[in-house]
């Protein structure tokens, strides 16, 4: 089983004496639960990794209604989007548990970059990952259906460096965290994605949503992600 996490950590990856060279120029601290990590409209530069812990990114309108665009948990990075445009933050970051969190200097993570590029190379999947997963969320959600929409979701979701397509993938998100993120009802999604249980597609557990393979959606709905297929557009 494999736990998703590919979208904000290019850390893993990289080899042991660079993930040492980080070590040596970070410092690390416990912060509780509810605290914000960062603020909207602030510069930053600092970079942080969540060893240990989960947050969301989040806004709220005129209204205080909370907008939820993603959640980030171990092994994450934050503000890496930042570090390199020198935008301010979109969104605030909040402890939704106690955290470890690692924190890196810009000038210390730049001379990093500079000595060992492998380090932009895993950064470029990174990016690349989460550019095809908000692509994704921004072109369908006026095209296609919800259901539709969580199919292509949930196989983006699916991708973790270069595993076979046949791998069984752990989605550790609640079911009202995916709704947020897709701006769905709870009520909605829970239909839909008891559905996909029901065609084999996923199995839904206490906070996860297990595929048994990448290859079993692009055999039936190949035609939403781009793949081919004998099936397509019979569903």
């Amino acid at each position: 089983m494999i736990p998703v996490h590919d979208m904000h950590n290019f850390f893993d990856l990289l080899p042991a004496a660079v993930q040492q060279e980080f070590a040596a120029v970070s410092t690390f601290r416990r912060v509780e639960q509810g605290s914000m990590i960062v603020r909207a409209g602030e510069r930053r530069d600092t970079l942080h990794q969540l060893v240990q812990g989960r947050v969301k990114y989040c806004s709220c309108d005129y209204h205080g209604r909370e907008t939820v665009s993603a959640y980030m948990k171990d092994g994450d990075w934050i503000g890496l989007s930042e570090i390199f445009t020198s935008m301010p933050a979109m969104s605030d970051v909040v402890a939704l548990s106690p955290l470890r969190l690692r924190t890196i200097g810009k000038r210390d993570f730049e001379a990093l970059m500079d000595r060992h590029p492998v380090i932009a190379r895993q950064l470029l999947r990174v990016f690349s990952l989460r550019f095809s997963a908000i692509y994704c969320l921004g072109q369908d959600r006026s095209a296609l259906t919800l259901k539709e929409r969580l199919l292509k979701t949930l196989y983006t979701l699916s991708f973790d460096g270069n595993r076979a397509s046949n791998a069984e993938v752990v989605i550790r998100m609640s079911q009202e965290e995916l709704g947020k993120v897709m701006a769905a009802s709870r009520q909605s999604l829970n239909r839909l994605l008891r559905e996909l249980e029901r065609e084999g597609l996923i199995s839904l557990g206490y906070g996860t949503i297990r595929l048994p393979g990448r290859d079993h959606i692009t055999r039936r709905y190949g035609y939403l992600v781009g793949a081919e297929s004998p099936q397509s557009h019979k569903h």
